[in-house]
Order: structure tokens, then C-alpha cells, then sequence
């Protein structure tokens, strides 16, 4: 059963690049190395394959550590790459193209994100007016007094953000800070009262948007 399925995937990714006719799954088979470096295509047919069969099994990659397929459906999977980083694929349909938007997440140990966007090709788009990846001064309310907002300024050498897709079917992203995490308590309470939790954004097209309140 599992020579037919990858049978069945192998000519998937030979149908034509158009339209929603191919998986997630078929493309992350098919995806060059860029975002998966440390697994081969056996590696990824063998977690979707234990997956469709009720299995959670991790797989070797290349750095002689554990993978782990963490969820996975038509049009959206989510990795566990190793112990510290994780990535989500998420495929939609805009126009007649399908577009491949990726969020790679990694453990610093604060959870900093990345997020980028491919069509089917894998081919990157490069657009910096597609998304702006939020900074700290995007949590932090207009109110928050100007010699505190330099002092977050001062203990907060990283703009750690993670991202995260959320809604039903997807559609919005969500960006946290890691400031409670990075900071120390008492540091921490000092701008708490200041900050917004979370950031949402919603897709428009190529372009990701922030929705506003």
C-alpha cells in the first residue's frame, strides 16, 4: 500500500502547475531544499504516508536528528523539523494561481518567525510590499510614554515575533511578541500595561494585510 501511495503522489507532481490540483502534500515532496534542507524526498513521502495512516512516526533527517509531519490536510501541514524549529505550509488559490506561504519558526529559545511565499515552480516571490514583517514598535500603544518606549528599545536587541496561521480555514495570521518571555519578570511589568498581545493578518490576494481594529 505504501509503493502504491507514493506512486500515487510521484504522479501527482507530474500533473500541470495550475489551480489547486496538486496537495500540500505533493508539494512538500516536491520542494528543492530551500525550506527543507535536512530531509530527503523519501524522508517527507515516508511522514505523509505514516500520517494518512494514523501514525505520528518521526523520521531520521540528514543532521542524524528526529522529523515529525504535526498535522496535515489538503492545503495545510505543519513540521517539526527538529527540537527547534517548526514550519507550516499553507496553500491557497489566488486567481488562477496557487500560492505556497510559509512560516518557519525557530526556537531562540524565544520562538522568532519567518514567513515567505512561492508559487507552485517554488519559485520565491520577492516583493518586499507583500507582507512587513511586524517589530516590537508594532505591539507597543501609541500612549506608552516616550522614555519607557526608549528603555523597551534598549533591553530589546531582538524583534523575536512568532507568526502562526489561524481561522477555520486559515485565512489570517496571527504575530505574538516574545518580550514576557525574553524579558525578566519585573522588567517585563514595567511595560506590560503598554503592549498589544496580539496582531492579526489577513490575506489580500499576493498582498498580507494587517486587520485593523
Amino acid at each position: 500500500m505504501r509503493l502504491i501511495f507514493r506512486l500515487i503522489v510521484l504522479s501527482m507532481a507530474l500533473l500541470p502547475l495550475t489551480g489547486l490540483a496538486r496537495t500540500v502534500a505533493d508539494l512538500f515532496a516536491t520542494e528543492p531544499g530551500n525550506i527543507f534542507p535536512l530531509l530527503t524526498r523519501t524522508n517527507r513521502l515516508d511522514m505523509v504516508d505514516y500520517y494518512n495512516s494514523g501514525q505520528m512516526v518521526a523520521v531520521p533527517n540528514n543532521l542524524a536528528g528526529e522529523t515529525r509531519l504535526l498535522e496535515l490536510d489538503s492545503a495545510y501541514l505543519k513540521v517539526q523539523t527538529s527540537n527547534s524549529r517548526v514550519v507550516e505550509m499553507c496553500m491557497r488559490k489566488v486567481g488562477k494561481d496557487t500560492v505556497i506561504t510559509v512560516i518557519e519558526t525557530v526556537m531562540t529559545p524565544v520562538p522568532d518567525s519567518y514567513l515567505s511565499q512561492w508559487n507552485v515552480h517554488w519559485q520565491r516571490y520577492t516583493s518586499n510590499k507583500l507582507f512587513k514583517m511586524p517589530t516590537i514598535d508594532d505591539f507597543i500603544v501609541k500612549k506608552m510614554p516616550s522614555e519607557l518606549r526608549a528603555d523597551l528599545q534598549d533591553v530589546m536587541i531582538f524583534p523575536l515575533v512568532q507568526l502562526t496561521f489561524t481561522g477555520e480555514n486559515r485565512d489570517t495570521i496571527e504575530a505574538t511578541h516574545g518580550l514576557e518571555q525574553f524579558l525578566v519578570s519585573s522588567e517585563y511589568k514595567r511595560f506590560a500595561a503598554y503592549l498589544i498581545p496580539t496582531l492579526r493578518y489577513r490575506f489580500n490576494g499576493l498582498k498580507i494585510k494587517p486587520v485593523k481594529k
